[in-house]
């Protein structure tokens, strides 16, 4: 299980740092890891309701949720952004926006949806600058180990999001200080990202990396 983690770590550190210079490589290793965790957390449903068993069964509905994913993202590339951006976009407006100026009630979830149709939005249209931003979201939490197995396998067991839920302002033991650890490698992965476009390192991966530069729809990559 530690193994796992460690990968999830290693992951997200690489969509922090290189996940729209990555393109369509960071596209499929988003769906793939939404995927899997999707399937980890209805695995149990999936082969009850299957009549299967068994740890094979187990890993076969993962490996196919993340296969799916991945799949479904490099097809789908402005809609593979456009949908995590919502979720983005849903969660910063749950917990980041609404504590500005409410305690809880209807209007943080009203402004939880319109923050999430705005992302959405941002992430359709304006695809570059949408999967730095999700790639450096989502890579920072698992990087940070903000969301880990046991987190995962908590939401499987209660069948609830709340145990991947966390404050992106919070922070995190680190060497016996509380670091904003999030929120450092959030912001240093936006700033990491935005460097390598700016000093032309797209153009550099496309000469090795087929398909790189073909989200980005502005004619960087090949």
């Amino acid at each position: 299980m530690e193994l796992v983690d460690i990968g999830l770590v290693l992951a997200g550190l690489v969509l922090v740092f290189f996940g729209a210079t990555l393109s369509v490589y960071a596209t499929a290793l988003l769906g793939f890891l939404i995927g899997a965790g999707g399937g980890y957390v209805l695995a149990p449903q999936l082969i009850g309701a299957l009549g299967a068993g068994g740890l094979v069964a187990f890993v076969a509905a993962i490996a196919v949720g993340g296969a799916l994913g991945a799949a479904l993202a490099y097809v789908a590339l402005s809609f593979a952004t456009a949908i995590p951006a919502f979720v983005v976009g849903a969660y910063i407006g749950l917990y980041v926006i609404t504590p500005i100026f409410t305690e809880g009630g209807f209007v943080r979830y009203l402004v939880m949806i319109v923050a999430g149709f705005v992302a959405a939005a941002i992430g359709f249209t304006l695809t570059k600058f949408a999967l730095m931003f999700i790639t450096a979201f989502i890579g920072a939490a698992f990087a940070s180990s903000a969301v880990t197995l046991s987190n995962l396998t908590a939401v499987r067991d209660s069948f609830s999001p709340d145990p991947i839920l966390f404050d992106p302002l919070g922070t995190t033991p680190l060497f016996g200080f509380e670091v904003p650890l999030f929120g450092a490698l959030f912001v240093l992965g936006i700033i990491s990202q935005i460097g390598l476009f700016k000093l032309g390192w797209v153009a550099r991966f496309a000469t090795v990396l087929p398909g790189v530069g073909r989200v980005l729809g502005d004619g960087e990559g090949t």
